[in-house]
């Protein structure tokens, strides 16, 4: 049994005895005292112990996970900012942040390769109504010994043929479109002078290894769906441990500046591919990916259409969320550099602190979605308030460690002090965005979970709104007033979440 379905199981027995107690309550207390006898009062605290117990055993990895990605970024900064040159960490942060908006925008690369992985892994042996187009003696050649049967396994292996080349056909697309996306791009984040061309420099060497990023995310995504999350977890660390050393190769020792951070990601991202490969092949031999890439059924038109079909909405979404950060971008530039520099460091510890509470959401979308599809309206209700309350938790203590380390932790990303001083300054909204946006990732996962997808896309397409009322009546408050805007964004996300909750919830539970 894996991890996940002894988690589950132990969950399902945490409601029964809940269900339990909920019932005999009903039947044996005469008075309402009764139903909070010591006795009852400790089985609900140990089942909501353990019932926290589990949400954390699935948010812990997550986190772990997220933090390991979320060191790619905050090295490149960290080092950029070692040559105290902010018109250099102002150029890096922005093609960084442009080359992210163009992979996040095919991020349903991920949750689709996940999804049809799993459900390709649980299904029995198929038998086939027409022989395969290759021949027998190609398949016995290729280690399969009867060619009327495809199993599971080798459905599993054709999701990952579709994932990858999907993910290398809209890498080479966008490398065609360079011309047009580079400067387009850099335009919409108001990029002009010196930093124009210090972020020029640093994506015209990243571009070219696009089609290798969006690789890595369907090849991790298939893994994930394989039930190898472990794995998944030590190359994600491995790499952006070696992405670290590479920074302090290129930038700190070989002094290469904008173009060692460049250099150093290149290579990260093909360090990561031969682990990602290296691992895939203690799944699957090369030789039969290279059969079933030349079988017809590996291509039908259906099982193409699923990879793009399946978050539509989520990919809408994403549009949108990425349409609010390019606009936050475009106003930490008009600000000059100096903002612009101080506002990256910020932005990515706060970005860091994100994937921290993303843990949660990852909970939320796994336990949750498993009560709305056994149609049970109080565990939903119940794993939702319990994820709730444990990301507010580490909310709260993240905005301690901000509060007490924020100042200290924004100067160790520059040396530059006038850099230093202006992000000290605004480190108070590394205090007050965790609490601020916890709900809205944890709302996320819940809305996932469900199956709530299109419920999800309106409510961020009212917060983008709103978004941009707020800049426009902020815009007075200069740099305070980006930020109070962004957390009012936040706040928007979520609040329009918990008000359709109820309509989603009816609509799904009570017939």
């Amino acid at each position: 049994m894996s991890r996940f379905s002894s988690l589950s199981a132990e969950l399902d027995n945490i409601d029964n005895q809940e269900s339990g107690i909920r019932l005999d309550s009903k039947k044996t207390a005469r008075h309402p005292r009764e139903m909070l006898s010591p006795k009852r009062a400790t089985d609900r605290l140990f089942l909501t112990l353990s019932r926290h117990k589990v949400i954390a055993a699935i948010a812990l990895p997550a986190i772990v996970t997220n933090i390991a990605t979320a060191l790619f970024g905050l090295a490149d900064i960290w080092a950029i900012g070692r040559m105290g040159n902010p018109q250099a960490q102002g150029g890096v942060e922005i093609g960084a942040k442009l080359l992210t908006t163009l992979c996040v925008l095919f991020n349903f690369l991920r949750s689709g390769t996940v999804a049809l992985t799993a459900q390709a892994a649980g299904r029995h042996t198929v038998e086939t109504t027409q022989p395969p187009s290759l021949s027998e003696a190609q398949w016995e050649e290729s280690g399969r010994r009867h060619p009327m049967t495809i199993k599971a396994s080798h459905e599993t292996e054709q999701t990952l043929i579709r994932a990858v080349s999907l993910a290398l056909g809209i890498g080479l697309l966008i490398l065609l479109l360079k011309p047009i996306i580079l400067p387009l791009g850099l335009s919409l984040m108001d990029a002009s002078g010196s930093i124009r061309e210090q972020a020029e420099h640093y994506v015209m060497r990243r571009y070219w290894v696009v089609p290798l990023i969006l690789s890595n995310v369907a090849l991790s995504a298939w893994l994930i769906g394989m039930r190898s999350m472990r794995t998944v977890l030590v190359i994600e660390v491995a790499s952006n441990f070696f992405h670290i050393s590479m920074d302090c190769l290129f930038v700190l020792l070989l002094k290469q500046g904008v173009n060692g951070v460049a250099y150093a990601s290149i290579i990260s991202e093909i360090f990561s591919t031969s682990l990602l490969l290296a691992a895939i092949t203690k799944h699957v031999r090369p030789r039969i990916l290279y059969y079933l890439g030349l079988e017809r059924r590996t291509w039908q038109k259906e099982t193409i259409y699923a990879l793009f079909s399946l978050n539509r909405d989520l990919f809408i979404r994403t549009l949108l969320l990425m349409t609010a950060i390019i606009f936050f971008t475009r106003m930490s530039v008009k600000q000059g550099a100096i903002l612009l520099a101080a506002n990256a460091i910020i932005n990515q510890l706060f970005s860091l602190s994100t994937l921290i509470l993303d843990g949660y959401e990852s909970s939320a979308q796994i336990l949750c979605g498993e009560a709305a599809g056994a149609k049970d309206h109080h565990r939903f209700s119940q794993l939702m308030r319990a994820c709730l309350l444990q990301g507010f938790l580490v909310a709260v203590l993240l905005a301690v460690i901000f509060g007490f380390s924020g100042s200290s932790l924004v100067e160790s990303f520059t040396t530059d002090q006038i850099v230093a001083n202006t992000a000290a300054g605004f480190s108070i909204w590394l205090v007050i965005m965790p609490l601020v946006g916890v709900s809205s990732y944890v709302m996320d996962g819940v809305f996932v979970g469900a199956g709530w997808s299109k419920g999800m896309m309106g409510c961020m397409a009212v917060a983008l709104s709103l978004f941009m009322v707020s800049l426009f009546f902020l815009k007075g408050w200069g740099n305070n007033g980006l930020w109070l805007s962004f957390s009012l964004f936040l706040i928007y996300r979520g609040g329009a979440q918990f008000i359709l909750l109820p309509f989603m919830t009816k609509r799904q539970f009570i017939k």
